[in-house]
């Protein structure tokens, strides 16, 4: 039923592609055409956001109690209340006292800051000892997620670069941490205080 589903998703995605690529405007054909050679033609369902639906369930299991969601936009994930880049509220500062949350999620968004290393020990500060920093990040093996291919991504995380930091600049636990890249060309870390 998974590769059914899949499957269907990649015969939509090309339909969607022909169909602009033929019968959109000049300028789409022209954006599209430079867009897919940065691409590689991956499957559209990455290119439209909501990265955090992969891995929602295991979230549920780590991400209980109060928390928030940095960057969850249209989709975040459930019980966590969201910080967009606001200018009274961001990903370098989020109005919580010190040690106050059980958790922060954040899915695709730390590669989106330039000072991510900032951005991180904020993070670390909301949270209760033994708290949860939930991280879904692009692979950076991932042509179409790497800096030079998107210009709003100010850098392209790798898990040793991120669990590096989070060991031994805040001194958190690795509870979980992917290598590869999943079905959404991401990888996960998960990190306790």
């Amino acid at each position: 039923m998974k590769y059914l589903k899949y499957f269907l998703n990649y015969l939509f995605s090309l339909v969607y592609d022909f169909y602009y690529f033929f019968f959109g405007s000049i300028s789409k054909r022209i954006v599209g055409i430079s867009y897919y050679k940065k691409s590689k033609l991956y499957p559209d369902y990455l290119k439209v956001g909501g990265m955090s639906e992969a891995v929602k369930y295991l979230a549920k299991k780590y991400c209980q109690g109060k928390g928030v969601d940095v960057g969850g936009g249209k989709w975040p994930i459930e019980e966590a209340r969201v910080i967009e880049n606001k200018v009274e509220e961001n990903a370098y500062l989020i109005k919580e006292k010190d040690n106050s949350l059980d958790f922060v999620f954040s899915s695709h968004t730390l590669e989106h800051l330039e000072r991510w290393q900032e951005a991180l020990k904020e993070w670390h500060r909301v949270l209760k000892p033994n708290g949860i920093l939930f991280l879904y990040l692009p692979h950076p093996s991932v042509k179409m997620w790497q800096k030079e291919s998107l210009k709003f991504h100010k850098w392209t995380p790798d898990p040793i670069t991120v669990s590096d930091f989070l060991e031994k600049n805040l001194n958190m636990k690795i509870e979980k941490i992917t290598f590869s890249p999943d079905g959404y060309l991401s990888f996960l870390i998960i990190a306790r205080k």
